[in-house]
Protein backbone atom coordinates (compact mmCIF):
# COMPACT_ATOMS: atom_id res chain seq x y z
CA UNK A 1 0.00 0.00 0.00
CA UNK A 2 2.90 2.36 0.77
CA UNK A 3 4.35 1.97 -2.73
CA UNK A 4 0.91 2.60 -4.22
CA UNK A 5 0.42 5.88 -2.34
CA UNK A 6 3.95 7.04 -3.17
CA UNK A 7 3.44 6.38 -6.86
CA UNK A 8 0.48 8.75 -6.88
CA UNK A 9 2.72 11.69 -5.91
CA UNK A 10 3.37 12.55 -9.56
CA UNK A 11 -0.10 11.90 -10.91
CA UNK A 12 -1.54 14.05 -13.67
CA UNK A 13 -3.78 15.68 -11.05
CA UNK A 14 -0.78 16.68 -8.93
CA UNK A 15 0.99 17.92 -12.03
CA UNK A 16 -2.08 19.90 -13.07
CA UNK A 17 -2.28 21.52 -9.63
CA UNK A 18 1.38 22.50 -9.84
CA UNK A 19 0.77 23.92 -13.33
CA UNK A 20 -2.21 25.93 -12.06
CA UNK A 21 -0.19 27.31 -9.15
CA UNK A 22 2.63 28.33 -11.50
CA UNK A 23 0.11 29.91 -13.89
CA UNK A 24 -1.55 31.83 -11.04
CA UNK A 25 1.81 33.24 -9.99
CA UNK A 26 2.74 34.12 -13.56
CA UNK A 27 -0.64 35.55 -14.49
CA UNK A 28 -1.09 37.92 -11.56
CA UNK A 29 -3.00 40.70 -13.21
CA UNK A 30 -1.96 44.31 -12.76
CA UNK A 31 -4.38 46.56 -10.89
CA UNK A 32 -7.26 47.89 -13.00
CA UNK A 33 -6.10 51.48 -12.49
CA UNK A 34 -3.16 50.66 -14.77
CA UNK A 35 -5.54 50.61 -17.73
CA UNK A 36 -7.70 53.56 -16.64
CA UNK A 37 -6.44 55.85 -19.39
CA UNK A 38 -9.62 57.33 -20.82
CA UNK A 39 -10.54 59.68 -17.93
CA UNK A 40 -7.14 61.47 -17.91
CA UNK A 41 -7.20 61.65 -21.69
CA UNK A 42 -10.75 62.99 -21.68
CA UNK A 43 -9.84 65.58 -19.07
CA UNK A 44 -6.80 66.66 -21.08
CA UNK A 45 -8.89 67.06 -24.23
CA UNK A 46 -11.56 68.95 -22.30
CA UNK A 47 -8.94 71.43 -21.05
CA UNK A 48 -7.77 72.36 -24.53
CA UNK A 49 -8.70 75.96 -25.24
CA UNK A 50 -11.67 76.00 -27.58
CA UNK A 51 -11.86 79.77 -27.88
CA UNK A 52 -11.05 79.58 -31.58
CA UNK A 53 -13.64 76.86 -32.15
CA UNK A 54 -17.23 77.36 -33.17
CA UNK A 55 -19.11 78.22 -29.95
CA UNK A 56 -21.95 75.87 -30.88
CA UNK A 57 -19.67 72.83 -31.12
CA UNK A 58 -17.12 73.76 -28.45
CA UNK A 59 -16.99 71.57 -25.37
CA UNK A 60 -17.45 73.55 -22.20
CA UNK A 61 -16.26 72.58 -18.74
CA UNK A 62 -19.87 72.44 -17.57
CA UNK A 63 -20.76 69.70 -20.05
CA UNK A 64 -17.58 67.74 -19.40
CA UNK A 65 -17.91 67.58 -15.62
CA UNK A 66 -14.43 68.83 -14.79
CA UNK A 67 -15.47 71.90 -12.84
CA UNK A 68 -12.07 72.43 -11.19
CA UNK A 69 -10.17 72.18 -14.48
CA UNK A 70 -8.85 75.28 -16.07
CA UNK A 71 -8.22 75.85 -19.74
CA UNK A 72 -4.93 74.37 -20.94
CA UNK A 73 -2.42 76.86 -22.29
CA UNK A 74 -0.44 75.80 -25.38
CA UNK A 75 2.86 75.90 -23.48
CA UNK A 76 1.45 73.45 -20.87
CA UNK A 77 0.25 70.98 -23.45
CA UNK A 78 3.51 68.95 -23.86
CA UNK A 79 3.82 68.33 -20.11
CA UNK A 80 0.18 67.33 -19.76
CA UNK A 81 0.38 65.02 -22.78
CA UNK A 82 3.53 63.44 -21.36
CA UNK A 83 1.62 62.37 -18.24
CA UNK A 84 -1.06 60.62 -20.33
CA UNK A 85 1.58 59.05 -22.60
CA UNK A 86 3.33 57.71 -19.48
CA UNK A 87 0.12 55.98 -18.38
CA UNK A 88 -0.29 54.45 -21.85
CA UNK A 89 3.32 53.20 -21.85
CA UNK A 90 2.89 51.67 -18.40
CA UNK A 91 -0.29 49.88 -19.51
CA UNK A 92 1.48 48.53 -22.61
CA UNK A 93 4.38 47.24 -20.50
CA UNK A 94 1.93 45.47 -18.20
CA UNK A 95 0.15 43.90 -21.17
CA UNK A 96 3.44 42.61 -22.54
CA UNK A 97 4.10 40.83 -19.23
CA UNK A 98 0.90 38.80 -19.48
CA UNK A 99 1.37 35.18 -20.53
CA UNK A 100 0.78 34.15 -24.14
CA UNK A 101 0.48 37.69 -25.47
CA UNK A 102 2.82 36.73 -28.31
CA UNK A 103 0.46 33.95 -29.40
CA UNK A 104 -2.31 34.47 -31.90
CA UNK A 105 -5.97 33.86 -31.14
CA UNK A 106 -5.93 30.86 -33.49
CA UNK A 107 -3.04 29.30 -31.56
CA UNK A 108 -4.83 29.81 -28.26
CA UNK A 109 -8.09 28.38 -29.63
CA UNK A 110 -6.19 25.34 -30.93
CA UNK A 111 -4.69 24.79 -27.48
CA UNK A 112 -8.16 25.06 -25.92
CA UNK A 113 -9.49 22.42 -28.33
CA UNK A 114 -6.58 20.12 -27.44
CA UNK A 115 -7.20 20.66 -23.73
CA UNK A 116 -10.92 19.95 -24.15
CA UNK A 117 -10.08 16.69 -25.95
CA UNK A 118 -7.67 15.82 -23.13
CA UNK A 119 -10.40 16.44 -20.56
CA UNK A 120 -12.76 14.17 -22.47
CA UNK A 121 -10.13 11.40 -22.57
CA UNK A 122 -9.54 11.79 -18.83
CA UNK A 123 -13.29 11.56 -18.18
CA UNK A 124 -13.42 8.36 -20.23
CA UNK A 125 -10.52 6.86 -18.27
CA UNK A 126 -12.16 7.80 -14.97
CA UNK A 127 -15.43 6.27 -16.13
CA UNK A 128 -13.64 3.01 -17.05
CA UNK A 129 -11.83 2.99 -13.70
CA UNK A 130 -15.15 3.51 -11.95
CA UNK A 131 -16.64 0.57 -13.88
CA UNK A 132 -13.66 -1.63 -12.94
CA UNK A 133 -13.97 -0.64 -9.29
CA UNK A 134 -17.70 -1.42 -9.30
CA UNK A 135 -17.11 -4.80 -10.91
CA UNK A 136 -14.41 -5.59 -8.34
CA UNK A 137 -16.80 -4.70 -5.50
CA UNK A 138 -19.39 -7.00 -7.04
CA UNK A 139 -16.91 -9.88 -7.12
CA UNK A 140 -15.98 -9.42 -3.44
CA UNK A 141 -19.57 -9.85 -2.21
Amino acid sequence: MMALSQSFGNTPAASAQADLAALADRAALPPPQTFDILPPLHELLARIDHSSADPLTAVTQDTVGYTDSRSLEPKEFPNEVQAVKGKVRKALRELEKLPDMERSVDEQEEEMRELQMRIERQKQVLSRLSDVAKSMQGQET
